[in-house]
């Protein structure tokens, strides 16, 4: 005998898509202000990373292709008719590169399958479907939106009217070419409370439209899995050793689903509800696609170890930016370099003892500062490709610097240094066999802000066999150890 629960008898609740309560937002608020802002020349700087591509097809029996090639780079897509989607592609700068990567990655993936579309990479998705409108080869927009669009004819903006702005006699498209407008650009460039005063709220949508600005944010397809686990926590959490057990227990299962979809994780988002209401948020982009579990918990304890929250935890959700699973095939006449795992868990490791800004590859400036770099990420791949000869057992002819400059004492003779005088042990000094300078440096004397130098570089052989790069500064009178030609 079966006993009737409430679920038998009460009526199922029906599935609501975003897309119908962001339309029914947009009813019920005709006045609201646009989720996303863009003026003219400032998209790069109020968007950050955000970035979005549009694939279209040529031909709409490709639709299924085109969903099926969206799905290989981001799990966030927006279907806009049958041959055209828009993805968010902001978490593959790790794996792809730069904006013209990811496009030239997409293109190869396309032309790989047979499949022959438009693509555009832009801020905003707006900007991405106008672009995708009217060029055939990959267009890339990542500065002035406006700038951008500036060319484009007047009728492409037809096919992104906004829902519920059906064109009427007094419609901007029709009255604007009789005015001499014939270019998205110079629509854009009307003063908007004019367009509003002579055309209402249907001319301000478009020229909203013009101006790149999105009137909502990209409401993911339905269909597209996300790989998310969510826990609310019984009692809150306020130290990190209670808090890696529950990150085991979400992370266990999204590694299982990405190995089941034959994927990996690209990105790590991390969101914690405090208890005074509040979200920690932490997103890490990691060096490639990783799905052990064990490793993506060490890698998140180790960041919030640099940045812990601020109150005791309530919520925690975990998703991840899924992305194709590596294939590493080694090769017998290189040296095989560490896994991404060891290196992205030592990353964070010393990451969360010295800082981030304090580890990672010095990368040189373009600048006659002597010794002017800034730091940047580690990733094995950019050094090796920047420079083949690192992994050579021996480099003849490399400056290991000192920094900072060791204090020095030198003897000079006729202007010419004779002999070298150091405090420390096992560091090279004594009579000067051979000396080559000087070369004088100097600069950033205009610039009261900014440090300036004024130097004298010699380059000296010592009397132990050490070739070394020795400077005067002029401004302290003061004899510094630069570094030692190992």
């Amino acid at each position: 005998m079966k006993v009737p629960s409430y679920d038998d008898l009460a009526r199922s609740i029906p599935d609501i898509h975003p897309r119908e309560t962001f339309d029914q937002v947009t009813r019920l608020v005709p006045s609201a202000q646009p989720v996303v802002e863009i003026r003219s020349g400032a998209a790069e700087m109020r968007h950050g990373a955000a970035l979005f591509a549009c694939i279209t097809a040529r031909n709409e029996a490709h639709a299924g292709a085109v969903m099926a090639l969206a799905r290989e780079f981001s799990p966030r897509i927006e279907r806009h008719g049958p041959a055209c989607v828009v993805l968010d592609v902001s978490g593959l700068g790790k794996l792809l590169g730069d904006a013209h990567g990811i496009a030239a990655e997409i293109e190869r993936t396309a032309a790989d399958r047979g499949l022959k579309a438009r693509i555009s990479i832009a801020p905003t998705q707006t900007a991405a479907r106008l672009l995708g409108l009217c060029d055939d080869a990959p267009s890339v927009v990542t500065r002035d939106v406006t700038a951008a669009l500036n060319e484009l004819p007047l009728k492409v903006l037809e096919d992104l009217r906004p829902p519920g702005t059906a064109a009427t006699r007094s419609d901007p498209l029709v009255v604007m070419p009789r005015w001499g407008i014939r270019s998205v650009g110079e629509f854009a460039a009307l003063p908007a409370e004019e367009v509003s005063a002579r055309f209402g709220r249907n001319g301000v949508a478009l020229h909203r439209v013009a101006c790149g600005i999105d009137a909502r944010p990209l409401v993911p397809d339905p269909g597209v899995p996300r790989f998310l686990q969510m826990i609310e926590l019984e009692w809150p959490l306020d130290s990190l050793e209670p808090l890696s057990f529950v990150l085991a227990r979400l992370l266990e299962p999204l590694s299982s689903s990405l190995e089941r979809a034959d994927r990996a994780g690209a990105a790590l988002r991390l969101d914690l509800r405090l208890v005074d209401k509040s979200i920690h948020t932490r997103v890490l982009q990691l060096p490639a696609p990783i799905r052990d579990a064990r490793v993506l918990r060490t890698l998140l304890l180790l960041d919030l170890e640099s940045h812990p929250p601020s109150a005791a935890i309530d919520i925690v959700t975990i998703e991840v930016d899924p992305a194709p699973s590596r294939i590493v095939q080694y090769s017998l006449l290189q040296r095989a370099t560490p896994s991404p795992e060891t290196l992205a868990t030592l990353n964070a490791r010393l990451f969360a003892l010295v800082g981030e800004a304090r580890c990672g590859s010095p990368l040189l400036l373009d600048s006659h500062r002597p010794d002017a770099f800034v730091m940047a990420r580690f990733n094995p791949a950019d050094a090796i490709k920047a420079n083949p000869g690192a992994l050579e057992l021996w480099n003849p002819g490399t400056l290991r610097r000192f920094r900072p400059p060791v204090a020095i004492r030198v003897a000079v003779e006729r202007g010419r240094p004779v002999h070298v005088a150091i405090d420390r042990k096992g560091m090279p000094g004594g009579r000067v066999d051979q000396a080559a300078g000087p070369w004088r440096s100097s600069g950033a004397w205009w610039d009261a802000a900014a440090q300036h130098w004024d130097r004298d570089e010699w380059d000296v052989a010592v009397a132990d066999g050490s070739v070394c790069r020795i400077y005067l500064d002029r401004v302290s009178d003061q004899w510094f150890l630069e570094g030692v030609v190992d």
